[in-house]
């Protein structure tokens, strides 16, 4: 692919994510024996008319020792299982989830994806597939590179994505910094913390930018974040339990699939 001269420019550019975001934590209260931990975070970056727009990022962190990843199939786009996002997240028994990967114009998905051990479409390349989520053997939670992902995971849950926007706690160069659009996302802290996102609208560059930001979670190190399927698609749902009004953002279109946060 041919670079343009402001995207070759971009490319050869340091990012200079602490100068140019501003993270201000604006999380509710949240009860201490909470399964989950939910952060909410408003984010700005100066314009060039020179006031900020602050933009706002949730986050649904879970340990890994107690929860991990289901994948959820809403079957063909004439007979979807589920009428909502809340109602797959509802019905199987999940605390929190967002809308899945990428699915072709038939509703079939792209890549490989597998949902509480059911296996549907096939391996496939390219960046928009260059990650895989998954949950393995004994339930553990994983983000892989594609080339990491083996004989040795048996997948009983498992969705391609891409591409990835951190690596090895800093921005994936390259990203695009066109097409600003709502982005859901998963991210590993590099040890026991996964968290599933929700962002409202940023291009894959800026996103990447702010996700490698110290600021974006103090308390936990963003060793890894993966792009899931974004714009119309995007959606998140956290049971905060008792009479805690759920957090509820619904997709706009029906998806192919869902990722939720289950007890192990």
């Amino acid at each position: 692919m041919r670079l343009s001269p402001l995207s070759a420019l971009l490319f050869l550019l340091p990012f200079t994510a602490e100068a140019q975001w501003k993270v201000i934590d604006d999380s509710p209260a949240q009860s201490p024996d909470s399964p989950l931990v939910y952060e909410r975070k408003l984010v700005s970056k100066e314009g060039t008319s020179g006031f900020f727009a602050s933009k706002r990022i949730d986050l649904i962190w879970f340990h890994a020792d107690k929860h991990t990843f289901r994948v959820i199939d809403n079957g063909a786009i004439a007979s979807p299982i589920y009428p909502t996002l809340a109602a797959a997240m509802q019905e199987n028994n999940c605390l929190a989830g967002v809308n899945g990967g990428f699915f072709l114009k038939n509703h079939a998905p792209s890549g490989l994806m597998v949902a509480q051990g059911t296996s549907i479409g096939t391996f496939g390349q390219g960046s928009l597939l260059s990650g895989i989520l998954l949950s393995s053997g004994n339930r553990n939670p994983y983000v892989l590179r594609r080339a990491e992902y083996g004989p040795k995971y048996k997948p009983t849950d498992l969705i391609q994505a891409g591409p990835f926007l951190v690596d090895q706690g800093v921005t994936v160069r390259g990203l695009s910094p066109e097409n600003s659009r709502r982005r859901t996302f998963v991210m590993h802290d590099g040890g026991k913390w996964f968290a599933l996102g929700l962002s409202d609208s940023f291009t894959l560059a800026e996103l990447g930018q702010v996700l490698a930001t110290k600021k974006i979670s103090p308390n936990r190190t963003i060793h890894r974040a993966l792009n899931l399927d974004g714009g119309t698609s995007s959606g998140l749902y956290l049971n905060r339990g008792g009479r805690t009004e759920p957090i509820h953002v619904e997709p706009f279109k029906t998806v192919r699939n869902f990722v939720g946060i289950v007890e192990r």
